[in-house]
């Protein structure tokens, strides 16, 4: 296997979301937690394909973690957690997917961006739980702390595919390429005639990844222009699905989707296996070069492959006859990106960069940016307040038992992005009576005006 980066969430409110491309040494900061997952909850029906310990489920509107249930096992005893972005705190109305409820770890990440996108694990990649003696694999029957750090290992096979070519007829092949041949995988038992109305196709783009799990991979044909929002009254979403024989058999459909099955005289499953359903697709996504995105596209009766057009909305015959009268989807290609490590390096880089530069505005207007030594306090608390503890990005930092509280920070020695502080008021039986959370965003010039952000 080949490792690409590594995620680590810390599973408390204000907790860092990094990601590291060396190993795991360094993490560079892409996110905050929200609010932290206390629970695992049932499983969603494809959950059953994998074993616990590993990614479940990988979209552009959440990250599902096995963490419970031995593969093949019933729903009943597969449990999950989640990863679960900023749009998605709440459930959309008309929502069809996975509710993570109190599973969920939320954060303030974008819907389609992050490790909902560039930096997403793909499906079977390791999780761990981060521990003073080092990573180990999470097990059985893993119930989320608070406090607890997980780490997901993204990382794909050596030997990795540049398409898939799938046949959208009955019988048709589905062949993977790679760069030393070409193998026929699967077969088409029903092709894929139509498109539907898939969650957060409209955060994912036209001919991108919306969702890859044991038991589907969804391709969106909605454009991000429409702004996303499902639920919103405005219809945005738009796709078409791919789905094993054995999984589709268990859920209704129509021709929005498209199932494929093993080969004539095979025994295997596809649910939870390569390269459709496991370990192999991705949501990476580079809008201005197409070698460093997964991409799908069609080829019609004209013969020439073209990208696929934009359609939203529930339309279960319209691949049969799209809007611009070059007939019928004959055959869909996936194309896969290469995945370099210099490419992942620069988009690291980039994202790390427009992510501080938003915060850095978003601090200049609620009165956060600072510089200097400040103090922060807690505020008026009634009972028997023993003491109050600082913490600062989820690491303790002082104590003090004498009223008012104060602490002093010198914000010079954090760096220039986001930190959050919470204060901890304990009583004499050691309970946490009260929590205080703030937060501060360090600025290294002396004079803090709207002329020291960007662009002014």
């Amino acid at each position: 296997m080949r490792e690409l980066y590594r995620i680590r969430v810390q599973n408390t409110r204000g907790g860092i979301i990094g990601v590291s491309i060396d190993g795991g040494r360094n993490y560079c900061r892409v996110g905050r937690v929200t609010s932290p997952a206390t629970e695992s909850i049932t499983g969603y029906e494809a959950s059953i394909y994998c074993k616990p310990g590993v990614v479940a489920a990988t979209a552009v509107h959440g990250i599902r973690i096995k963490v419970e249930g031995g593969k093949g096992q019933g729903r009943d005893v597969s449990r999950v957690i989640s990863l679960v972005p900023r749009e998605f705190s709440e459930t959309p109305k008309n929502f069809g997917g996975h509710v993570a409820s109190a599973s969920g770890i939320y954060t303030d990440i974008p819907a389609g961006e992050g490790i909902f996108r560039n930096f997403a694990p793909f499906v079977g990649n390791p999780v761990c739980l981060e521990t003073s003696s080092g990573l180990m694999r999470l097990g059985d029957s893993y119930i989320p702390q608070v406090g607890d750090s997980l780490v997901i290992v993204a990382q794909i096979p050596v030997r990795y595919p540049r398409e898939i070519l799938i046949e959208n007829r009955n019988g048709g092949k589905v062949d993977v390429v790679f760069p030393d041949g070409r193998e026929t995988v699967a077969r088409v038992a029903s092709p894929v005639t139509g498109v539907g109305r898939f969650d957060a196709t409209g955060y994912t783009g036209v001919g991108r990844i919306n969702t890859n799990h044991t038991g589907v991979l969804t391709i969106s044909t909605a454009p991000l222009a429409m702004g996303g929002k499902d639920g919103s009254g405005t219809e945005t979403r738009g796709g078409f699905m791919i789905q094993p024989s054995r999984h589709a058999a268990n859920i209704p459909h129509g021709g929005e989707v498209m199932v494929v099955a093993p080969l004539q005289g095979s025994t295997s499953w596809l649910e939870g296996a390569p390269p459709l359903f496991w370990g192999y697709v991705g949501l990476t996504d580079d809008p201005k070069n197409s070698e460093h995105s997964f991409r799908v596209d069609i080829k019609t009766s004209s013969g020439s492959w073209m990208e696929l057009p934009l359609l939203v909305g529930k339309m279960e015959d319209i691949l049969q006859r799209l809007p611009d009268g070059s007939g019928a989807v004959t055959d869909i290609r996936l194309r896969f990106p290469s995945l370099s490590a210099e490419w992942i390096k620069q988009e690291l880089g980039r994202y790390q960069e427009t992510n501080r530069e938003a915060r850095r505005r978003e601090a200049f207007k609620n009165g956060t940016l600072v510089s200097g030594v400040i103090e922060v306090q807690m505020d008026e608390v009634a009972g028997d307040v023993q003491f109050v503890t600082l913490y600062i990005d989820g690491e303790f930092k002082g104590i003090s038992n004498s009223a008012p509280y104060t602490f002093p920070i010198d914000t010079s020695r954090y760096t220039e992005e986001e930190h959050i502080v919470e204060l901890k008021a304990t009583d004499g039986r050691g309970n946490v009576i009260k929590r205080a959370v703030k937060e501060f965003f360090p600025q290294s010039r002396d004079v803090l005006t709207s002329d020291t952000l960007p662009g002014r």
